[in-house]
Formats: structure tokens, C-alpha cells, sequence
């Protein structure tokens, strides 16, 4: 069975996200995070463990009972594709092509640029034609292979775009321009964009809603 067929609820995915930013959590910590009562979150952790997604080991401090700790195992990992490596490799190879290093902002603006000419090439028609399922349709594969682990949906009066993890992670503590040339990203697509979490501000994940195109 596909990894992705076993997370068939969101609080699992929301229990796998938290797991991947911390390393390891607790009952309490997917209390604190999560709202859902406790012995709904340990029947979904157990459910996890038995499809092997979730390992988890007894861990005693101080007096009292030893709590239950949780972790991802490889396979649960699978679903959060780590492409550090291939951003920095490309980020330094435009460098040294340009032979500058002032150029960090131009090169997140192209890498970005380079994901809307993808999103525009897959498309049945032109961008300015297109409506929003079609978009989205292309928009969540465009992610996936770049590394975001995405969630998009549509409501009635918004998209809602979820990314789970993130291929700048290790970049984004220094600056944010990839965030800054993301949000022009999606304003290219949809004119306007709102961002309502973000991972370097503690968050599990970046969300961003956008509005739901009239289509022309």
C-alpha cells in the first residue's frame, strides 16, 4: 500500500508533521499542538505504529510513570524528501556561472520563475484561461517535485496551499528571500496571496490562502 493511502486522516498528518519538525514528541506535546483529546491521539499514534509509520520507547525522568515517546521511522520519512543538497548545489552553480555573489536574491526570484514556467507548460491552455482546479491540479505536482510535500485545497472561496516541509530549510535562518520570492510566486498565479503560517516563525508548516479564480 502507498505511504500516502495510510495517512487517511489529518490529525495522522498533523502528528507526522509535528514529528518531523521535533524529532521526537510526547502525548503532551501533540496536546499542545494538536486539538483532539488525548486518547484519540494515542489510538491514531498506535494505528501509526502498527503500519509502521511511528516507532516509539518508554522514557522515565524524574519520579512517576515513564512516558511514551514517538519517531518517525524511514519509511514515515519518506513522505518529508529532504533536497537541501540539490538547492545548494544549484545555488552555487548559478553563482559561479554568474561569477558574483551578489546575486542571491535574483537566483530564489529564477528558481521561483523556474516553477511558473513549469506550472504554465503543463496547463491545457494558456494561465489567463485556466481555472483554479486545473491550476491547483498542476500547482501541487510542481511542489511535490521540488521537495514542499504540499496539501492543497479548494474551498468555496479560497485555496488553501499547505507545505510540509521545506527545501531551504537550512537557508531560511539567515534569510528569507526564497519566502519573498514564493509569495511573488503565487501572486503570478492567483494576484493575490495571504500568508497565514510559517515555518520560520515555529510553525509546523507554511500556509498560504489564495483566492478562487473567476475563470474568463
Amino acid at each position: 500500500m502507498p505511504v500516502l493511502d495510510l495517512l487517511n486522516s489529518e490529525t495522522k498528518r498533523r502528528l507526522l508533521r509535528l514529528m518531523n519538525r521535533r524529532g521526537e514528541i510526547t502525548l503532551n506535546d501533540a496536546m499542545e499542538t494538536i486539538d483532539r483529546a488525548r486518547p484519540t491521539l494515542r489510538d491514531h499514534l498506535d494505528q501509526m505504529g502498527r503500519d509502521g509509520l511511528v516507532t516509539r520507547r518508554s522514557k522515565r525522568e524524574g519520579r512517576g510513570r515513564p512516558s511514551m515517546c514517538y519517531r518517525m521511522t524511514s519509511l514515515a520519512e519518506r513522505l518529508f524528501p529532504r533536497r537541501e543538497g540539490a538547492v545548494f548545489a544549484e545555488f552555487l552553480a548559478y553563482l559561479e556561472e554568474q561569477g558574483r555573489d551578489q546575486l542571491i536574491e535574483e537566483f530564489f526570484q529564477s528558481f521561483w520563475d523556474d516553477r511558473l514556467d513549469e506550472v504554465e507548460r503543463r496547463l491545457p491552455g494558456s494561465l489567463e484561461s485556466a481555472d483554479t482546479r486545473q491550476i491547483v491540479d498542476v500547482l501541487k505536482a510542481v511542489l511535490e517535485e521540488a521537495g514542499f510535500m504540499p496539501e492543497v485545497r479548494v474551498e468555496e472561496d479560497r485555496v488553501v496551499v499547505e507545505e510540509c516541509n521545506c527545501p531551504f530549510a537550512e537557508i531560511i535562518g539567515a534569510t528569507e528571500l526564497p519566502c519573498a520570492s514564493e509569495t511573488c510566486f503565487y501572486e503570478a498565479l492567483f494576484g493575490r496571496v495571504e500568508r497565514t503560517r510559517h515555518i520560520p516563525d515555529g510553525d509546523e508548516a507554511c500556509a498560504y490562502e489564495l483566492p478562487v479564480l473567476q475563470q474568463q
